[in-house]
């Protein structure tokens, strides 16, 4: 199994019209994945065209259920494409999208929510099960089928912690970037639940950054409902105050999102937590068998 994202999720693509969503549209079914139709105007014809539908709703009623939405529109349609897929009761939503507004994020994040749906984004680098389908940035070549969960904001720091694990034979069930924006439409938390339940996943791997409460809000929720073994991660460790790093989500301010505090937080927690990059695999390699989670 895996969370998400496998062979047979149905896929429905919106942002084909632009020459990067085309790209992206091409790279998601030459990985595997099962793409259904796509949403929008039509884009570039060749390998990834599908039938093109003015809504979600058109889709589904000529091609059937839709498991998952991928979006790589222009910022200022990511709203409006949201909206379209919810109302076609797609409850699994991926955005690639940066520069997404932040009224628009946070209207989003609401409807999802509010839908019960899963939204990973916006700016999300994307989600792969290896040798079974990717939706969005991350690659089969970096690394390998197993039994790892990961579930990331940094999409650079994913890469490499994934050659990383390859190198050492470490294989990963699935891993999604939740994203480095303040305004996310899902956490670490419903992610974990995710995992927690997939039974083939034995531990996982939170890659998380300074700035925000997100990793702080996943080791409090780790600590009442993850049973299995959690490694942590967190960049940043060397910013200095006022350093800008990227992210439009990495902000400390007033004491809080610091690295002292999102370690401390982890540990407390019973997350193993990797204080080197260096450290990841070690971690991984040596996590117990999962224990009983509190309920």
């Amino acid at each position: 199994m895996s969370i998400l994202l496998n062979a047979l999720t149905r896929i429905v693509f919106y942002g084909a019209d632009t020459p990067h969503g085309a790209r992206q549209r091409k790279a998601l079914c030459e990985s595997g994945a099962l793409l259904v139709a796509s949403v929008g105007q039509e884009g570039p014809s060749g390998p990834g065209s599908k039938a093109v539908y003015t809504t979600a709703r058109e889709a589904v009623s000529s091609s059937g259920i839709i498991d998952l939405a991928v979006i790589f529109s222009p910022p200022a349609r990511v709203l409006e494409d949201t909206k379209d897929a919810l109302a076609a009761n797609i409850r699994s939503i991926l955005i690639t999208t940066e520069y997404v507004p932040v009224h628009d994020a946070l209207e989003l994040k609401a409807l999802s929510h509010a839908a019960g749906a899963v939204l990973v984004g916006p700016n999300s680098s994307g989600i792969l099960t290896p040798g079974e389908a990717r939706a969005g940035f991350i690659c089969n070549s970096i690394c390998i089928p197993g039994r790892v969960g990961v579930v990331a904001k940094s999409g650079s720091v994913t890469f490499a912690a994934m050659s990383e694990m390859k190198f050492a034979g470490l294989g990963v069930s699935t891993v999604a970037s939740i994203g480095g924006d303040l305004v996310k439409g899902t956490d670490y938390r419903r992610l974990l639940d995710l995992f927690e339940r997939d039974p083939e996943t034995d531990c996982v791997l939170i890659l998380g950054e300074v700035g925000g409460a997100d990793e702080e809000l996943a080791a409090a929720h780790i600590a009442k409902h993850i049973g299995k073994p959690v490694v942590a991660f967190v960049s940043g460790r060397l910013v200095k105050p006022g350093q800008n790093i990227g992210h439009a989500g990495a902000i400390v301010t007033q004491g809080r999102g610091g690295y002292e505090g999102k370690v401390r937080a982890f540990k407390e927690a019973g997350v193993s937590v990797a204080e080197q990059f260096s450290d990841i695999v070690p971690m991984l390699l040596r996590c117990p068998a999962p224990r009983t989670a509190r309920r």
